[in-house]
């Protein structure tokens, strides 16, 4: 979606910031002002649990013992109450110096003129490669990666061992996966299925699209990328296999209190790589063993993967303290003692150098071994998404409900989701 006029002078005026910033870096070694006695302040935010905030914490703390004339003030919530108090804030422009991104709104924020272009600002230099280009708009570069994942199928590998289940090979294909939940239904016991319904997933859909060539939103953000045929043929995939009782149905994927795999109610699922550290210790407990493949595909020469930000840093365009946040920012993904606290908590390091800092634990080690053997299909990510990308998808299961529970048709699903995506399109212009 190119930028309105008003917004591309916001975004091109922190531009002009961003450079008369680093030219005024190159020109001075001390480095933002503040004393020991006298700090600065900068605030960040961040979205996550206790575990995640102890963490964080604890890398702040050295940030502030090796930067003592900077003090950071941390806030932190669950993921809801996080977007909703920053959405809330947007109108008065009350936004926290650096904070936490999700990178499908990224958009909605560059775009209204919120964030501080970083070119120049922060250290570009040692990003897992691809990972930076999900941080770019109109050729600024307005998010910088803490952490990188791609889709990959997670399976119960004790399971696939006990009853003779191949682990299938880059290239299956989804008739190949359905095939195999077949063969492995067989000797589930009951309450247990062999995968779930991927269908309702828009992400889900995004890589099956890509097989195929396609994209789910247009480039210029302003449309969706696929037709409803290919909606309806995507939205039919699973039913048979929902009639075999070979994936859940919608009733029995709503009783699910977490995620299936985690329940230890599923054999194998589609999900970002980097869930399995999440979900590894729960199935160990009941007695199981994770591992990760490729997904099925419509064509064995293209995976329809990328590598995705898991989560970036911005920083607000209204700082009064950009070279600190910057500091603060090379300090949290750079530094061998912060990235040594953080570890894999929100993600395989999107910096390499990040990967010598860290102790890899089991569930890294899964994550690492998958994205090396499916680094030849990692193809580059597609345009940021739209503003409306949340409310596209919260549509998109809305509508898919329909499709489980009956109440309408394929066809009439996907012609109702066109008529809300196009609204939802033109409430962004």
């Amino acid at each position: 979606m190119p930028l309105s006029p008003i917004r591309r002078r916001s975004l091109l005026a922190g531009a002009t910031g961003a450079a008369a910033l680093a030219a005024a870096a190159a020109c001075s070694d001390d480095g933002p002002a503040g004393t020991a006695d006298d700090p600065i302040e900068i605030s960040f935010e961040w979205w996550g649990d206790e575990a995640r905030a102890e963490l964080t914490k604890e890398a702040i703390a050295l940030f502030e013992s090796k930067n003592e004339g900077i003090k950071v003030q941390a806030n932190f919530a669950d993921y809801a109450a996080h977007w909703e108090g920053l959405t809330g804030r947007m109108a008065s422009r009350d936004l926290p110096d650096v904070f936490q991104m999700d990178y499908p709104r990224l958009r909605q924020f560059a775009t209204s003129g919120m964030l501080l272009p970083l070119e120049g600002v922060v250290d570009t230099e040692g990003f897992r490669e691809g990972l930076l280009d999900g941080g770019r708009l109109d050729d600024q570069l307005v998010a910088v990666p803490v952490a990188g994942n791609t889709l990959g199928l997670i399976y119960r590998a004790d399971l696939f061992d006990a009853h003779g289940v191949a682990v299938p090979e880059p290239g299956h294909t989804w008739d190949d996966y359905a095939a195999l939940l077949a063969d492995l239904q067989g000797s589930l016991p009951d309450g247990l299925w062999a995968g779930e319904d991927w269908a309702r997933s828009y992400l889900f859909m995004e890589m099956w699209v890509r097989q195929q060539g396609g994209v789910f939103y247009s480039d210029d953000a302003a449309a969706l990328g696929f037709t409803k045929e290919q909606l309806v043929e995507y939205w039919s995939m699973t039913a048979p296999l929902v009639e075999q009782d070979l994936v859940p149905s919608g009733e029995e994927m709503a009783a699910f209190a977490t995620d299936p795999i985690a329940e230890g109610a599923v054999a194998s699922e589609i999900r970002w790589d980097t869930a399995v550290s999440g979900f590894l210790p729960t199935v160990q407990e009941q007695g199981g063993q994770l591992g990760l493949c490729a997904p099925p595909t419509t064509d064995p020469a293209n995976l329809g993967i990328y590598l995705k930000p898991s989560m970036q840093l911005v920083v607000s365009a209204t700082t009064e303290r950009p070279e600190a946040c910057a500091k603060f920012i090379d300090f949290f993904l750079g530094d061998p003692g912060a990235v040594a606290i953080l570890g894999t908590n929100r993600g395989i390091p999107a910096k390499t150098a990040g990967l010598d800092a860290i102790e890899i634990d089991e569930a890294s080690q899964l994550v690492l071994d998958y994205e090396a053997a499916v680094a030849d299909y990692i193809q580059p990510a597609p345009a940021v998404p739209p503003s409306a990308a949340g409310a596209i998808e919260a549509k998109y299961q809305e509508i898919y409900e329909q499709v489980q529970y009956a109440a309408m048709t394929p066809e009439e699903a996907a012609d109702l989701f066109f008529t809300e995506a196009e609204t939802l399109f033109a409430s962004e212009q």
